[in-house]
């Protein structure tokens, strides 16, 4: 198989993700490295009636430039015609499709923590707009990742860049499941799968978790309107989506007032592009009380002092060890494919959408609910083959979620 069949594969399943309508626009936000993918994409969806596609091109690349060279003056600084095209997006109902693949992964490394979280908060801030309408399914957004040379030599531990790429799209076969006869059905039919999950989950009316296992003991709380999601959305305008492909999870809007408890990582993280591993940290009343990390624990201060809600939890998500991604053996340095490898929380906004009647809430009745409303969301993965579950439901009965990384629902 060459590299247009892969192109081609993926964007067949990135547009039916979306469900792109007849006739309407697509944005494709994309590192400029990565514009064959977008091409492929661009194609496909003018074929099929797009109106118009535009690229949203974001450099890491330039990104670091800035961070390094700029004077510290102007690092807060973002073009109003950002929000200028947020809201215009928003406005005309515009599709969104995120290709989130790292050219180089280690492109931040021994970057400035502190001059890249003001550049982060500045950007988050310009971007609040864009993401409530995203976290509120206004619109169809879907997140997918390309495999790019320096990205796949790093995965694949391999020097040969082109034979690492090679490498990489064949462990991606199986996880986007692109060998499917139809793999548009499946990830259809696998949404399902999951949704009834969720769907379970919700109507168990779970007001605790408990995760133990390798370092971590740690009590989740919900509120008594939480729903759980998963496998696909809907807008409001009664579309059905995929927001992430590939996806594996469970997930709903935890109380971020009440997390308690220590947890390990499992997995390594990247924060403002830099390599956290070994991490860890403490909660009490919600907040991070405490937190360490064998590497890039400088970095992960920074994330956490971004705004308030920077170290409260705002996701909670189940991941069965059976996943292709955490079968694979393989760390991504990708949150989109290693947050599908296992169980994780999120430090950060919450999803609307994750509580009853939340897309309609303003900001005081969020607040009510225990939604943090922070202006970032970063996934840490706490999941592997020894997290053990137990849910506790509102009249103090207990059951098993999950033993040894595995449902036992």
């Amino acid at each position: 198989m060459n590299n247009t069949w892969y192109l081609n594969r993926f964007a067949t399943v990135a547009l039916g993700a979306l469900n792109l309508q007849d006739g309407q626009n697509l944005a494709i936000k994309v590192e400029p490295e990565n514009l064959d993918a977008a091409l492929a994409v661009a194609t496909m969806a003018y074929r099929r009636g797009a109106r118009y596609v535009e690229l949203w091109p974001e450099s890491s690349r330039l990104e670091r430039c800035r961070i390094d060279n700029s004077d510290g003056a102007h690092l807060e600084y973002v073009p109003s015609h950002r929000q200028a095209r947020n809201q215009e997006f928003l406005e005309g109902k515009w599709a969104l499709l995120s290709i989130k693949s790292p050219v180089d992964p280690a492109v931040m490394e021994g970057a400035s923590a502190s001059r890249a979280g003001v550049v982060a908060r500045a950007m988050s801030i310009a971007d609040q707009q864009l993401r409530r309408g995203l976290s509120n399914d206004e619109t169809q957004w879907v997140v997918m990742a390309v495999p790019s040379p320096k990205w796949a030599a790093q995965v694949m531990a391999m020097e040969d860049e082109q034979q690492a790429l090679a490498a990489m799209w064949e462990a991606m076969v199986p996880i986007l499941r692109l060998d499917r006869d139809d793999p548009v059905s499946f990830w259809q039919e696998h949404g399902l799968v999951l949704d009834a999950r969720a769907g379970d989950l919700t109507r168990r009316r779970i007001r605790t978790l408990h995760f133990t296992g390798s370092g971590t003991d740690l009590k989740i709380h919900l509120h008594d309107k939480a729903i759980w999601k998963g496998g696909g959305a809907w807008t409001q305008g009664g579309l059905r989506f995929a927001p992430n492909v590939p996806t594996e999870e469970v997930f709903t809007t935890p109380d971020c007032r009440k997390t308690s408890g220590r947890v390990q990582f499992s997995r390594p993280v990247r924060v403002f592009g830099q390599l956290v591993s070994g991490g860890w940290m403490e909660f009490k009343d919600g907040a991070v009380v405490d937190f360490g990390a064998q590497e890039g624990q400088d970095v992960l201060g920074a994330f956490l002092d971004v705004d308030p809600g920077s170290r409260f939890v705002g996701e909670i998500a189940l991941v069965d060890c059976s996943s292709p991604i955490f079968q694979s053996g393989l760390l991504f340095h990708n949150i989109l494919l290693d947050e599908n490898a296992a169980c994780h929380f999120a430090l950060g906004f919450a999803y609307p959408t994750c509580v009853e009647g939340g897309a309609r809430m303003n900001d005081d009745e969020l607040d009510a609910v225990g939604a943090n409303r922070s202006r970032q969301h970063l996934d840490f993965m706490i999941g592997n083959e020894t997290m053990s579950i137990t849910a506790e439901t509102a009249d103090g009965t207990t059951f098993s979620v999950m033993e040894n990384g595995r449902f036992t629902l």
